[in-house]
C-alpha cells in the first residue's frame, strides 16, 4: 500500500483545486515561512478523521475553510481527498485503490466517504487501525509531536508505541467488550428482578385460576336469568310510554293554540309601544324647537338692546364734536387778527430802522475824523506801547506758566493719591490671593488624605471580594457535587418509574385496562390493588405475599365500569383479569382479640397497609382476615393455637395457610411492586433532601453572588468616588495656578504702581521749582511795566482829549447799532410768531376736516343701528308666532299620545288571562315529561345494562331471554346465584390466561437470563484474552523497538548508550515508558539537560526504531528537522532512504540537504495574499538546479 494522491479544494490557503501526486521514495514540500507548505500535512491529518482544533493549528473547525482574502470571497466548504493504492490488500477492503474524502460545510455539516460512499467517522478510524496511519498512528509527525515523544511524561508516550506495536486494535476490541460487558450487567440485574417477580406470582395465579373456572360457570346462569327479568320489564315499560306519548301530545296542541294567540296580542302591544314612542319623540321635538326659538328671541331682545347702546354713544359722541368744531371756527378769527398785528408791527419796525442808520452814517463821518488826528498823536508812542504791550503779553505767559505749574502739581496730586488707593486696593488683593492660595493649599492635602483613604478602602473591598469568591467557587464546586448526586438518583429513579410506568409484573390484560383509562377509552377506572395501597418496607414482602395475584386485581368505581373493562378485553383478546367493584365488594375482618398477646404477632395485615378510606372495604376482604408473624416459628405456633383458621404470612413471605399447608422458600425481596414503590418514594425524599441543599446552596451562592454585587458596586463607587476627587484636585490644582498667575500678575502691577508713583513725585517737584522760577520773572516786568507807562502817562495827557470825543463817537455809534440790532430781532420774531400762527390755522383746518368726517360716519352707524332694530323687532314678532304654533301641535300630540296608552294596557290585560291559561297546560306537559322521562330512564338503564354487561340489544336479548311468569320468583333465583358467585370471594376471571402467560414468559425471560449470565463469561473470557494477547504482543514489539533504539542511536551520534525502559514491568499495559541516552562523551541525567537539536535527534531516532519494527505505508514528516543542525540534517535526510523502500515519505521542509535527497519537490508559494500555489520539480530538475547553484558558488 502506498500514497498515490492528494486533492484540495477550499482547504485554509488552498482555495481552488490543486491535485499532488506522489510516487515511492522521497517527496519534499518546500516554501518560505508562511507560504502554507503545513497545510498539506494538516489536511492529511484532517482527511485522516483528525478532531483535535488544536492540532489542525486553529480554533474551531470552520478555521480549515478557505476564509477568504482583500481579493478572494470566502468558500462554503472545504474538502479533502486521499487516494490510496490497496493492492496488496494492507486495508480491509476488496478495492485495489481506495479514497477516503472528507468535506466540511461552513453550516457545519461534514461527509466523510471511503469509495465515494458515506461512511461514519468510526468506519474510518477502524479502516486504518494498527497500519500506522490514522489520526493517533505515527505516519504524520509535526516538529511539535517530534518534540513531545522527548519531553512528554513517561506514560504519554505510550500511544505511539502501542500503535507500532498493533495492539490498538485489540485495545479497540476489549473497550467494546468491556462496554457490552457492562450492558450485560445491567440487562442481568433487570432480569434478575422481573424474574423474581414472576416467581411470586405463578404459584397464587394457579390458585386463582381453579377458582376462576367454578366463577364462569354461574356467571353464564347469572346471565341467562338476568336478560329474562330485563326482557319482561322492558315490554311493561313500553306500554305505559306509548299512553304518556297520547296524553302529551293532546295537551301540547292546546299550549301552542293559547301561545298564537299570546303572540298576536303582543305583537298589537308592541305597534301601540312603538306609535308611542313616536308620539313622544314628536312632543320631544316640539320642545326642543320652542327652546331654539325662545333662544333666537333673547338673541333679537339683546342685539335690540346693543343697538340702541350703539345709538344713544353715537349721539353723544356729536354732540362732543359740534362743540369742538364751534371752539375751532372762534379760534381761526382770533389767530388772524394776531396775525394782521404782528405784520404792522414788522412795518414800523422797518421804518425806524432807516432813520437810524441815516443817523448812524453822520456819526461814522465824525468819529473818523477824530480817529485821523488821534493817530497823528499816537505815533510818538507807538513803540512806548509796543513795548509795554509786550511785556503784558509776557506778564500774561508767565500767569499761564504760573498757573500751569499749579493746576499740574495739583493734577499730579490727585494722580498720586489716585495712585495709592489703587496701591492700597493691590495690596488688598494680593492679601486675598495669598489666603485662597493657602485655602486652596488645605484643600489639596484633604484630596490627599481622602484619595490615601479612599485607596485603603478599595483594598479592603478587594480583599473581601477575593475572599467571596474563592467562597462562590467552593460553593460552586458542593452545587455540582449536589447535581451530580441528583442526576444519579434522578437515572434511578427513571429506571423504575419506566418499570411503574411500563407495569412491569402485571398481567397483559390489567396493563390494556389502565392504558385505556389512562387515554379516557374507558372510566371508571381507579386502579389496581398495588397502585392504591402502600406499605412500609419492612412489611412489603409480607404483605405482597398476603395478596398474591390480587395485587394485580382492578379496582372500579360500579359493576358497570367492571363490566365495560370486560367487555374491553373481549373486543382486544386481551386476556382476563379480575375487577374489584367499589359499591359491592366488601370484607369481613377477622376479630380475634387473643392475638395481640401472641408472641411473634406483628398485626393484622389490613392494618398494616395506608389507603383510601374509600377502599376500606375492598382492603378488608383482600386483607381483613391474614395475619401477620415475624417468622415462620411464630406462625406455626399461632396458627396451630387457633386451629388453622386463618392464613398467617411472615415478614420474609412464608406462608401457613388456612387448613395447616405451609407454602415457602427464597424471594427476590427487590423485585416486588411495593418495594418498587417504597424505593421510587425513598428516592423522592432523597432528591427532595438533595434539592433542598442544593437550593440552599445556590441560595448560599446567590447570596455570595449578590455581596460581589454589592462590593463590585462598592468597589466601583469608591472607584467613581477616587476620579471625581481627582478630578476635583484637578480643579483646585488649576485654580491654585490661576491664583499663583493672578499673584504675579499683582507683583508686576505693585511694581508698575511703583515706578509711576516715583515719576509723579518727581514731576511734582519740578513744576514747583518752575513756578518758582516764573514767579520771579513776574515780578521783574511788573517792574518794567511800571516804568513804560510812567513814560506814555505824558502822552496820554494830550491824546485823552481826542480820545474822550472818539470815545463818545465811538459809544454814539455802538448805542445806534445797537438799538437797529434790537429792532430786527424784534422784527424776526415778529415774523416767527406771524408764521406760527399760519401753521396753527393749518392745523385748525385739518382737525375742522377730521370732525366732520366723524360726524358723517356717525350718523351712518346711527342710520345702520335703526334698521338693524327695526328688523330684530320684526323677527322677534316672528319668533312669538312659531311659539304659539308649537304650543297648538303639542297639545294634540299630547291627547294621542294617553289614547295610545289606553289602548295597549287593554291589550296586555288580555295578554295576562291567555298566559294563566297556558301555564295551566305548561303545568300538565311538565308532569306528563316527569312520568314519560322517568320511564324512559328505567328503560334505558335495561337497554345499557344489557349492552354495557353483556353487549346485547333488545332483540337480541329477546331471542336469548326464557319466559317469565313470576319475575319476583325468578329475581329470588338470581339473587341466590349472586351469593354463590360472593361466597367464592374475589375471582381473578383472567387468572386462567394470565396464569399460561405469565408462566410462558417466566420461562422465557429464564432462557434470557442464562443467555445474559452465559454471555457475560464469555465477554469476561474474551476481555482475559484480549489482554493477556495485549500484554505478549506490546512486550515482544518493546523489546525489538528498544533494540532497533540503541543500534540507530549508535549508528546516528556515532557512538553513545540508549535505551527504553517500562517505568512499571508488572503492569506492561499501564506502564510509562522513559527514554534513557548518553550521547558520545557526555553523561546524561535528564532529557532535559540536552539541546534541543539533540532532544530531536533523539526523538528521530526513535521513530526510526518504531518505522523498522512497523513500517508504516507513507509518512509526512513536518519540520521535524527544523532544530538540527546542517551536519545532523544530512545524516537524517540519508538515514531516510534506508526505508524508501517500504514506506513513502513526504518532507515538510526548508533545510538544503533534505531537499537534495528528494525524488520529487512541491513548491509552495504565496504569489498573492492568503492564497498558495504550488509548483512540482522532478529530481532531474533538481539535480539541474543543484549544479547551477554549485556554479555560481566556484
Amino acid at each position: 500500500m502506498y500514497l498515490k494522491s492528494l486533492e484540495l479544494q477550499g482547504f485554509k490557503s488552498f482555495p481552488d483545486k490543486i491535485k499532488l501526486g506522489f510516487d515511492k521514495g522521497l517527496t519534499a514540500v518546500v516554501g518560505p515561512n508562511g507560504s502554507g507548505k503545513s497545510n498539506i500535512g494538516d489536511s492529511i491529518r484532517w482527511v485522516l478523521g483528525e478532531q483535535s482544533t488544536k492540532t489542525l493549528r486553529g480554533n474551531k473547525m470552520e478555521d480549515v475553510i478557505f476564509s477568504g482574502t482583500v481579493a478572494r470571497k470566502p468558500v462554503g466548504f472545504a474538502s479533502v481527498t486521499l487516494t490510496l493504492d490497496n493492492a496488496d490488500r494492507a486495508l480491509n477492503s476488496e478495492d485495489d485503490e481506495v479514497s477516503i474524502t472528507r468535506k466540511l460545510y461552513r453550516s457545519g455539516d461534514s461527509e466523510y466517504k471511503i469509495n465515494g460512499k458515506n461512511v461514519r467517522l468510526k468506519d474510518i478510524n477502524e479502516l486504518f487501525m494498527d497500519t500506522g496511519l490514522g489520526r493517533d498512528g505515527y505516519s504524520i509527525i509535526g516538529q511539535g509531536r517530534i518534540a513531545e515523544i522527548v519531553s512528554a511524561k513517561s506514560n504519554e508516550r505510550r500511544d505511539i508505541f502501542e500503535e507500532a506495536a498493533g495492539i490498538s486494535k485489540f485495545r479497540y476490541k476489549k473497550v467494546e467488550a468491556e462496554r457490552k460487558l457492562s450492558a450485560a450487567q445491567d440487562n442481568l440485574v433487570r432480569l434478575n428482578d422481573i424474574v423474581g417477580e414472576l416467581e411470586n406470582r405463578v404459584g397464587p395465579l394457579k390458585n386463582q385460576a381453579e377458582k376462576a373456572e367454578k366463577f364462569v360457570v354461574l356467571a353464564q346462569q347469572r346471565k341467562t336469568l338476568e336478560i329474562s327479568v330485563w326482557v319482561s320489564r322492558l315490554s311493561e315499560l313500553k306500554a305505559k310510554l306509548d299512553e304518556l306519548e297520547n296524553s302529551l301530545l293532546l295537551n301540547k296542541n292546546e299550549y301552542e293554540n293559547i301561545q298564537n294567540d299570546i303572540d298576536r296580542e303582543e305583537e298589537k302591544i308592541r305597534e301601540g309601544y312603538r306609535k308611542i314612542q313616536e308620539s313622544s319623540v314628536s312632543i320631544e321635538n316640539l320642545r326642543e324647537k320652542i327652546l331654539e326659538t325662545e333662544q333666537s328671541s333673547s338673541q333679537f331682545k339683546s342685539d335690540i338692546a346693543v343697538c340702541e347702546n350703539d345709538i344713544s354713544h353715537s349721539e353723544e359722541s356729536l354732540k362732543t364734536i359740534a362743540l369742538q368744531k364751534e371752539k375751532l371756527l372762534d379760534s381761526g378769527e382770533k389767530t388772524k387778527n394776531e396775525i394782521q398785528e404782528k405784520l404792522e408791527f414788522i412795518e414800523k419796525i422797518k421804518s425806524e430802522c432807516s432813520t437810524l442808520e441815516n443817523e448812524l452814517s453822520q456819526i461814522k463821518e465824525s468819529f473818523e475824523k477824530a480817529q485821523q488826528e488821534a493817530d497823528a498823536l499816537g505815533k510818538n508812542s507807538d513803540s512806548a506801547g509796543t513795548e509795554l504791550n509786550n511785556l503784558y503779553i509776557r506778564l500774561s505767559e508767565i500767569r499761564s506758566e504760573i498757573s500751569n505749574s499749579e493746576m499740574s502739581a495739583q493734577d499730579t496730586q490727585q494722580q498720586l493719591d489716585e495712585l495709592q488707593k489703587q496701591r492700597q486696593q493691590l495690596s488688598e488683593l494680593a492679601g486675598q490671593y495669598e489666603s485662597e492660595k493657602e485655602e486652596i493649599s488645605d484643600g489639596l492635602k484633604d484630596f490627599e488624605e481622602k484619595s490615601v483613604e479612599f485607596s485603603n478602602m478599595l483594598s479592603g473591598v478587594n480583599r473581601l471580594l477575593s475572599d467571596k469568591q474563592n467562597k462562590l467557587s467552593v460553593n460552586r464546586k458542593e452545587c455540582e457535587e449536589i447535581r451530580y448526586e441528583i442526576r444519579g438518583k434522578e437515572q434511578r429513579k427513571k429506571l423504575l418509574s419506566d418499570l411503574e410506568n411500563n407495569m412491569e409484573g402485571f398481567a397483559r390484560s390489567v396493563k390494556e385496562i389502565i392504558k385505556a383509562s389512562r387515554a379516557g377509552r374507558i372510566g371508571g377506572i381507579r386502579g389496581t390493588v398495588a397502585q392504591l395501597i402502600n406499605v412500609k418496607q419492612e412489611y412489603a414482602t409480607a404483605v405482597e405475599t398476603a395478596l398474591g395475584g390480587a395485587m394485580q386485581n382492578v379496582i372500579v368505581e360500579d359493576d358497570t365500569a367492571a363490566k365495560r373493562c370486560i367487555r374491553l378485553l373481549k373486543e382486544q383478546k386481551s386476556g382476563r383479569a379480575t375487577f374489584l367493584p367499589m359499591t359491592s365488594v366488601r370484607g369481613n375482618v377477622l376479630n380475634e382479640p387473643r392475638l395481640a398477646g401472641e408472641n411473634g404477632f406483628v398485626s393484622m395485615a389490613n392494618e398494616l397497609v395506608e389507603f383510601d378510606s374509600q377502599y376500606q372495604g375492598i382492603v378488608n376482604s383482600l386483607l381483613g382476615r391474614t395475619a401477620v408473624a415475624e417468622d415462620i416459628d411464630s406462625a406455626a405456633v399461632i396458627a396451630k393455637k387457633f386451629g388453622y383458621r386463618f392464613k398467617i404470612v411472615t415478614l420474609d413471605g412464608q406462608v401457613v395457610n388456612a387448613g395447616g399447608s405451609f407454602t415457602g422458600g427464597s424471594a427476590a425481596h427487590s423485585a416486588g411492586v411495593f418495594s418498587r414503590k417504597n424505593e421510587l418514594e425513598a428516592i423522592d425524599s432523597e432528591i427532595a433532601s438533595l434539592n433542598a441543599r442544593l437550593s440552599e446552596a445556590t441560595a448560599n451562592m446567590e447570596k455570595i453572588e449578590a455581596e460581589n454585587k454589592k462590593l463590585e458596586r462598592k468597589a466601583q463607587e469608591i472607584n467613581e468616588d477616587i476620579a471625581e476627587l481627582s478630578e476635583d484636585k484637578i480643579k483646585f490644582s488649576a485654580e491654585l495656578s490661576r491664583i499663583e498667575a493672578l499673584q504675579k500678575q499683582a507683583a508686576v502691577q505693585a511694581e508698575d504702581f511703583e515706578n509711576r508713583y516715583n515719576q509723579l513725585v518727581e514731576r511734582k517737584a519740578n513744576s514747583a521749582e518752575n513756578a518758582k522760577a516764573a514767579q520771579s520773572e513776574f515780578e521783574k516786568i511788573r517792574v518794567r511795566i511800571r516804568e513804560t507807562e510812567q513814560e506814555l502817562a505824558k502822552e496820554q495827557g494830550r491824546r485823552e482829549e481826542v480820545r474822550r470825543q472818539r470815545e463818545e463817537l465811538s459809544s454814539k455809534m455802538s448805542d445806534m447799532k445797537i438799538k437797529i440790532a434790537e429792532l430786527l430781532k424784534d422784527g424776526e420774531a415778529a415774523q416767527r410768531e406771524a408764521d406760527s400762527l399760519k401753521s396753527g390755522m393749518s392745523d385748525s383746518a385739518a382737525a375742522l376736516e377730521s370732525l366732520k368726517n366723524q360726524e358723517a360716519e356717525l350718523l351712518r352707524l346711527i342710520d345702520e343701528r335703526k334698521n338693524t332694530i327695526e328688523q330684530s323687532r320684526q323677527q322677534l314678532e316672528n319668533v312669538k308666532t312659531s311659539v304659539v304654533k308649537y304650543n297648538d301641535d303639542i297639545k294634540n300630540w299630547q291627547n294621542i299620545h294617553r289614547e295610545l296608552e289606553m289602548h295597549v294596557n287593554n291589550l296586555r290585560s288580555s295578554v295576562k288571562e291567555l298566559t294563566a291559561a297556558k301555564e295551566k297546560y305548561s303545568g300538565e306537559i311538565f308532569r306528563i315529561e316527569e312520568r314519560k322521562v322517568s320511564s324512559q330512564r328505567d328503560y334505558d338503564n335495561i337497554i345499557n345494562q344489557l349492552y354495557e354487561v353483556y353487549e346485547m340489544t333488545r332483540s337480541e336479548a329477546e331471542e336469548n331471554a326464557e319466559p317469565v311468569e313470576d319475575r319476583i320468583e325468578a329475581q329470588k333465583q338470581l339473587n341466590e346465584i349472586k351469593s354463590k358467585i360472593r361466597s367464592l370471594g374475589h375471582v381473578n376471571v383472567g387468572a386462567i390466561e394470565e396464569y399460561q402467560e405469565v408462566s410462558q414468559r417466566y420461562k422465557f425471560l429464564s432462557e434470557q437470563l442464562d443467555d445474559v449470565t452465559n454471555s457475560k463469561k464469555e465477554l469476561e473470557k474474551l476481555i482475559e484474552e484480549l489482554t493477556q494477547d495485549m500484554c505478549r504482543i506490546f512486550s515482544e514489539s518493546f523489546v525489538i523497538i528498544n533494540e532497533n533504539f540503541k543500534a540507530i542511536f549508535r549508528e546516528l551520534f556515532g557512538g553513545g548508550k540508549a535505551e527504553l525502559i517500562l517505568s512499571d514491568p508488572e503492569n506492561v499495559l499501564e506502564s510509562g515508558i522513559e527514554i534513557r541516552v548518553a550521547p558520545p562523551g557526555k553523561v546524561i541525567k535528564n532529557l532535559i539537560s540536552l539541546s534541543g537539536g539533540e532532544q530531536s535527534f533523539v526523538a528521530i531516532c526513535i521513530y526510526f526504531a518504531i518505522l523498522r519494527l512497523k513500517p508504516a505505508p507513507f509518512c509526512i514528516l513536518d519540520e521535524i528537522d527544523a532544530a538540527l543542525d546542517e551536519v545532523n540534517v544530512k545524516k537524517y535526510a540519508q538515514y531516510l532512504k534506508n526505508f524508501t523502500d517500504t514506506t513513502q515519505f513526504v518532507l515538510v521542509t526548508h533545510r538544503r540537504s533534505a531537499m537534495e535527497e528528494a525524488n520529487v519537490l512541491y513548491g509552495v508559494t504565496m504569489q498573492e495574499d492568503g492564497i498558495s500555489k504550488l509548483l512540482k520539480m522532478e529530481q532531474s530538475d533538481i539535480e539541474a538546479q543543484a549544479s547551477a547553484d554549485n556554479d555560481k558558488e566556484e
